[in-house]
């Protein structure tokens, strides 16, 4: 039996692509589900479970054509038109960034099965790209387990140390070269151990610092479409004033950052790469020695809490970083690390938006989808659940991007107007811009390229052991 065992530093609890969104539930989702097209290098639209498309003079009503003969797993149910029709109408719970995003990209009223194997989707604005979030998924009979999907791999068994993902028999375009993928829940100080004992063969992130270890010859590298930044808690007396916000942000040596993690600098929110990237945007920032001045009258007598993923990319280099430059303020930090990028969010959320918890957070988001809205929608529109500030200021411009007549450089100025906002009124701290991810794999993987966030492009199916 060929079995790759991949590393896992997290085990996500939910596999249903439309509740979850982290890079640990994508790294186990991804080979089970697919949408109706892939996302290329340069944002292009890549036939999947749709074999080609028509659209409309307008550009606001797709016409998809499906593959033949593709399932789902196990059980053999056929992917048709209405399987299409079903997943698109469930997102109308809009209880995930996904959903709210794609119910507010689609007419629900007009996504109908022309036939057994054409679907039409009318979308309210021309964004047709973000469709890539809606993952195909059908019921499985116990409701208790995630729900099946088309790709080459199907859930097999799962428990708090990981997931063990079959072979799909028969899997459209080509049978998978492995019969299992073992995702197996590893602590971030045993990977390179684990790998150099070759109880691993596949490590999706490895430490910056750890990549001299590995041969050059089994080490893959991309650009990811990444952010780090640091989030206030907007609801506290200290932080839901704006110049404190900004008397923080000119205290951080940015510099210093990017020396010791080797993140690019970040003056927003969009990485170079990704849709409105704004290489114009920059930070005001006053002179340091002036702001630490004014931050250690403002914060005297408060400890700040700063919140970060102790194994995340960077995560204890910056905070450590943080709490350096805070120190010179005289400025009374606890650090507070979780060891897992769930535990952060669960934390964050636990905490709420108190009047009297002066905490900050730092956290990571990356995107495959080369999308503005990926980068400004969840993470700053008012009531998306991953907007773990709070943050309200730039619902009317957002609103504004998804006018159906809109141009497309109107568009591209409400995403900049948005971005300068978000700067302006400083509700998180943008610490850097992925530059580089490494992964890790054994010699004896063959047939391995990887998407700009170290995912197998082909789910895994052309990879052999």
């Amino acid at each position: 039996m060929s079995e790759l065992k991949v590393a896992l530093t997290d085990v996500p609890s939910n596999l249903n692509p439309y509740e979850s969104n982290t890079l640990h539930i994508h790294t186990v989702m991804w080979p089970i589900y697919e949408p109706l097209f892939d996302i290329g290098d340069k944002g292009q639209l890549i036939a999947r479970l749709a074999a080609s498309w028509d659209v409309s003079a307008d550009g606001l009503t797709y016409v998809f054509r499906l593959r033949n003969g593709v399932t789902f797993y196990p059980g053999g149910t056929p992917f048709a038109a209405q399987s299409v029709v079903d997943n698109l109408l469930q997102v109308k719970r809009r209880t995930s960034f996904r959903e709210r995003i794609l119910a507010d990209l689609i007419d629900l009223n007009n996504v109908k099965a022309v036939n057994t194997n054409t679907v039409s989707v009318q979308l309210r604005y021309p964004k047709p790209e973000l469709l890539f979030l809606a993952l195909m998924t059908s019921p499985h009979a116990d409701k208790s387990k995630p729900p099946l999907g088309t790709g080459p791999f199907y859930l097999e068994a799962a428990d708090h140390s990981g997931f063990v993902l079959k072979k799909k028999p028969n899997y459209l375009p080509q049978p998978a070269q492995l019969d299992q993928i073992t995702f197996k829940k590893i602590r971030p100080t045993d990977l390179m151990d684990e790998f150099k004992e070759g109880r691993v063969d596949f490590i999706r992130d490895v430490d910056p610092e750890s990549v001299r270890d590995i041969p050059g010859d089994q080490t893959e590298k991309v650009r990811p479409f990444g952010l780090h930044y640091l989030g206030f808690n907007l609801g506290s007396t200290l932080f839901g004033k704006l110049e404190v916000r900004r008397t923080f942000r000119d205290t951080i040596d940015f510099a210093q950052i990017q020396s010791k993690t080797g993140l690019d600098s970040a003056e927003g929110p969009i990485p170079p790469g990704v849709e409105a990237y704004d290489p114009t945007l920059s930070t005001p920032h006053q002179n340091r020695a002036d702001a630490r001045t004014v931050l250690e009258e403002t914060c005297r007598g408060s400890v700040i809490t700063l919140l970060f993923n102790n194994n995340s990319y960077y995560g204890l280099e910056l905070a450590n970083r943080i709490a350096r430059d805070l120190a010179e303020s005289n400025v009374a930090v606890k650090l507070e690390p979780k060891e897992s990028s769930s535990e952060l969010l669960k934390e964050i959320k636990k905490r709420g938006h108190g009047e009297k918890d002066n905490y900050v957070f730092i956290y990571n988001w990356y995107s495959i989808l080369p999308a503005a809205e990926i980068f400004l929608r969840p993470l700053f529109e008012s009531g998306m659940p991953d907007n773990l500030t709070g943050y309200t200021g730039v619902d009317a411009l957002l609103e504004a991007t998804r006018e159906p007549k809109i141009l497309a450089k109107d568009r591209t100025d409400r995403y900049r107007d948005a971005q300068r906002k978000i700067v302006d009124d400083a509700p998180t701290i943008f610490l850097g811009h992925s530059r580089v991810r490494y992964s890790a794999r054994s010699a004896r993987v063959t047939g391995l390229r990887l998407n700009v966030q170290s995912f197998p492009v082909d789910r895994y199916a052309g990879v052999y052991v």
